[in-house]
């Protein structure tokens, strides 16, 4: 990791501005084509969600302005992004893991797994000190239902600047399965145009490209 120039960053303004607000995240809800993914995912006898999960991560460390987090007013560039996802319970509960990043799928499906099974035998929410960790991108999923809107449980005493994604139920549109994504990031370190770059890799992962 590196600490990012300010002094020469194109975006100093907009971080000097929105890094002030109370609220500096914004986000969008939107659609990604899962056709071919589920095609994949299935043909292999791999899980859609790890599947999907791993594409998303992917995307995520292809664009600098994701990898961006704050420390002490200091712009952090990290050399990979994790995953800090919540699973769920058959209980109705849920708990935080901790994925660490892989290009390769068999080795980011393992942890995944291992994850998985800790959650399983686990009550509570395995708050650990990974959840301290600020070099991951907050995943969660909503399998039950789709949405066209969301929002989330913040703590403004605590200083945050991690992205947030979610995932909803897959549902079939015409002759392809969709499924609604949340993607919200703040706006000092990001704008609308990063997070299109994220879903248009995202999205080419997701048809196998």
């Amino acid at each position: 990791m590196k600490i990012l120039d300010k002094s020469t960053w194109k975006r100093k303004e907009h971080f000097d501005f929105f890094n002030q607000f109370d609220e500096p995240f914004f986000g969008l809800v939107t659609e990604v084509d899962c056709t071919k993914a589920y095609q994949i995912s299935k043909s292999k006898g791999q899980s859609f969600f790890a599947y999907y999960l791993h594409k998303s991560l992917l995307a995520v460390n292809l664009v600098d302005e994701l990898r961006y987090r704050i420390e002490n007013n200091d712009v952090i560039i990290f050399d990979e992004i994790h995953a800090s996802s919540t699973i769920g319970r058959k209980d109705g509960t849920f708990a935080f893991t901790f994925v660490p990043y892989s290009f390769d799928f068999a080795n980011f499906n393992e942890s995944l797994k291992e994850e998985i099974n800790h959650v399983q035998n686990s009550n509570g929410l395995r708050v650990n000190d990974d959840d301290s960790r600020i070099d991951v991108i907050h995943y969660s999923s909503i399998p039950w239902h789709t949405f066209s809107g969301l929002t989330h449980a913040r703590n403004y005493k605590r200083k945050d600047s991690a992205p947030k994604i979610t995932f909803g139920k897959m549902f079939q549109k015409g002759d392809q399965k969709m499924m609604n994504i949340a993607i919200y990031v703040h706006h000092g370190l990001a704008d609308g145009f990063h997070i299109a770059k994220y879903l248009d890799y995202f999205q080419k992962f997701m048809n196998g490209e």
